[in-house]
């Protein structure tokens, strides 16, 4: 792969100085289309699909294709990626972003990743321990999934034969009987529980009340508890749970302007994103600058700033 940083400096302020110019005069934006690359996830994760929508938003708002969407592994994989200078911007969580805070500033937090633990209602599996020594989809080695997923294993002391399946791969395996249950760290509603509950027997969402708890006292100020409920997936039942925020990151030496304005262009367009992507109705201002422990960039933080005035 080239690297991505051929991007130049000069491109990405063309772009957001393009932007401004047309704020002011009501005229669309000259941008370079020299593209910015966005690093997502894999089939059935809400990564892939909110970046897809968020990069027409962005695309949109500049009249040019600026960002094009890259498909990864999900979190760890795009963190990478992220430090490695093979994309400018890219879907990560907290957690795996927390041992690189300085190099991996944020625009803005998208949403909240939500473990999502499912089985079939029938294979009497109610509580994580009853998943010792059974197999069990954990996302892609490079997914988030598969990073809070270890770590919420280790805190409740339990060990399962991990399986190396992405979202889409990971609910057709329960299907069809390969592993017995599935972790999906995402945000709600998952594409890949949709197709689930639409094609498989009823299914289960074993309660991690306990489990959060534990996670929550070995890294503290990382993890939030929630609940899954039918109002996201209707006919099952309430369930404990932990999130995580997930972040739109860039690496330091993003442009200030060129954050800004994309910062801006996401808050200021949530409601057009909630039309097809549901997880953009926790986007508002106060939400999405709130993602410390990862510092938001200078960027970013001058449109918080400004948005409040």
């Amino acid at each position: 792969m080239a690297p991505a940083r051929e991007v130049s400096r000069r491109a990405l302020l063309a772009a957001a100085l393009g932007f401004a110019a047309a704020a002011a005069c009501d005229s669309p934006p000259t941008v370079d289309t020299t593209g910015l690359r966005l690093a997502t996830g894999p089939e059935g994760a809400t990564y892939r699909e909110s970046g897809a929508a968020l990069a027409e938003l962005w695309n949109d708002a500049l009249s040019a294709p600026v960002v094009e969407v890259v498909f990864t592994e999900a979190s760890v994989d795009n963190a990478r990626l992220l430090l490695s200078d093979e994309v400018d911007l890219a879907y990560a969580n907290v957690d795996v972003l927390l041992a690189h805070a300085e190099e991996t500033p944020a625009l803005l937090r998208i949403f909240d990743s939500v473990v999502q633990l499912v089985t079939l209602r029938d294979s009497g599996i109610r509580t994580l321990p009853d998943l010792a020594g059974r197999p069990v989809a954990m996302g892609l080695p490079g997914s988030g999934t598969r990073f809070t997923g270890t770590r919420l294993l280790a805190a409740a002391g339990v060990e399962v034969e991990v399986r190396d399946l992405g979202q889409q791969r990971a609910v057709e395996a329960l299907v069809d009987g390969t592993v017995d249950a599935v972790a999906s760290l995402t945000a709600m509603p998952t594409p890949a529980i949709d197709w689930l509950l639409e094609n498989a027997p009823p299914v289960h969402f074993v309660d991690l009340g306990e489990e959060t708890e534990a996670i929550q006292r070995a890294h503290p100020g990382e993890y939030l508890p929630v609940t899954i409920s039918s109002t996201v997936y209707p006919g099952v039942a309430t369930t404990r749970t932990v999130a995580v925020p997930t972040l739109i990151a860039v690496h330091r030496g993003f442009p200030d302007d060129v954050a800004r304005v994309l910062t801006g262009t996401a808050v200021e367009g949530a409601s057009k994103l909630a039309r097809t992507r549901p997880e953009a109705y926790q986007i508002n201002p106060r939400t999405a600058a709130a993602t410390a422990p990862i510092p938001l960039h200078p960027g970013a933080a001058a449109w918080f700033r400004a948005a409040k005035a």
